[in-house]
């Protein structure tokens, strides 16, 4: 029997790993390799160790022109690029009204399933999303959202009925799940000593994740706790602005920028508290990693808040300002001895309210199977 022949393509593309890459990656380790065909577009400038983690678990990158500063070579290329491989579904990832581009062509070449993926409740591009609705809701066929908001914001609309599944962003339960020898492990080869408070975030740099933000919320912290420490997991193109404004503020000795950090359920045992003060999430992948490492955070209340299954979850207006939100990291911190106790609970949290990476790989399977039939 003929495999099913799927082009994925992420809008955020693959110049790093990031939420969605991350998502896909451990979403197709649990894919049916005899059933499905399964093919990722790598446009523009791409990770070659992302591409090589891709290509491990049986995914083909198909090469194409930059989506962003080659849009018109980027589109002839995709166009052909169907003709030639004659795909069964097109599984697109993105926020906005723009991924009509990849809708547009997929139709044209009659590809006839044409599944749009759900990943926020906002997105940059406001006007160009709001000309392009009207044809979006007539060019996809189904939707998926990682979250009831995120699904509200891009599908709701279509036919006046909210036409869309929920796939929750779905993690490895084990590997995140607290570990206090790991826990030890990891501060001492940090450099963390007991007395210390580690702070964590887990974020590319870019605006919507809002790192001034978290370095004025720091500086205030540190005035009330001296023994603070902030470590940022992630890069992206707004690093170097944090590390001078870093710098400006004198805070260099005792705030680690650890770069796009391949281990990062393993530094998650060495923090503390973590924080995510967005302008704007979907249901971010992140708050819920650090919910099964049993993890007090703080985030901002425009992120969604079906993203907080435990009590782990706090949040905050970023109107409230720097110093209430400092108040309240030092105050979920005097709470670190409750994490080893919780860790089982924690864990089966996340497998009860769908967090397994597995149950996620087959809602998407299932999906493809009765779309694609």
């Amino acid at each position: 029997m003929a495999k099913i022949k799927i082009l994925t393509i992420s809008t955020s593309g693959l110049e790093k790993k990031d939420g969605i890459s991350s998502i896909l990656i451990d979403c197709y380790k649990y894919f049916d390799k005899e059933k499905y065909a399964l093919h990722i577009a790598a446009f523009g400038q791409c990770d070659t160790s992302l591409l090589n983690e891709f290509m491990h678990i049986g995914i083909k990158p198909q090469y194409l022109p930059s989506r962003k500063d080659e849009t018109i070579k980027y589109i002839v290329a995709l166009h052909k690029l169907y003709k030639s491989e004659r795909y069964d579904a097109l599984y697109v990832h993105g926020s906005s009204a723009i991924m009509s581009i990849e809708l547009m062509i997929a139709w044209c070449s009659n590809c006839k399933v044409r599944i749009v993926h759900s990943h926020s409740t906002m997105c940059e591009h406001k006007k160009a999303d709001k000309i392009l609705r009207p044809l979006f809701y007539k060019l996809y066929t189904k939707g998926v959202a990682c979250s009831i908001r995120a699904g509200e914001w891009l599908f709701a609309k279509k036919n006046g009925r909210a036409d869309y599944i929920i796939a929750r962003n779905g993690r490895d339960i084990t590997t995140y799940k607290f570990d206090i020898k790991k826990r030890t492990y990891m501060r001492n080869k940090l450099g963390i000593s007991d007395e210390k408070f580690a702070i964590g975030h887990v974020g590319n740099f870019y605006r919507v994740k809002n790192h001034v933000f978290i370095i004025k919320v720091f500086e205030e912290i540190v005035k009330l706790n001296p023994d603070a420490r902030l470590y940022l997991i992630g890069s992206g193109e707004l690093e170097k602005e944090i590390i001078d404004l870093v710098n400006a503020l004198q805070l260099m000795d005792i705030v680690f920028f650890m770069g796009a950090a391949s281990n990062v359920p393993d530094l998650l045992q060495a923090m503390d508290v973590m924080l995510l003060p967005s302008f704007y999430e979907g249901l971010p992948l992140s708050v819920v990693e650090w919910q099964i490492a049993g993890l007090p955070c703080v985030i901002s209340d425009k992120i969604s808040s079906e993203c907080a299954y435990t009590e782990l979850v706090h949040f905050k207006s970023l109107k409230d300002g720097y110093l209430s939100w400092a108040e309240e990291i030092l105050r979920l911190g005097d709470k670190r001895s409750e994490r080893e106790n919780g860790a089982n609970t924690y864990a089966t949290l996340a497998m009860q309210n769908g967090y397994d990476i597995e149950t996620t790989a087959n809602t998407i399977q299932q999906l493809l199977e009765e779309v694609c039939s």
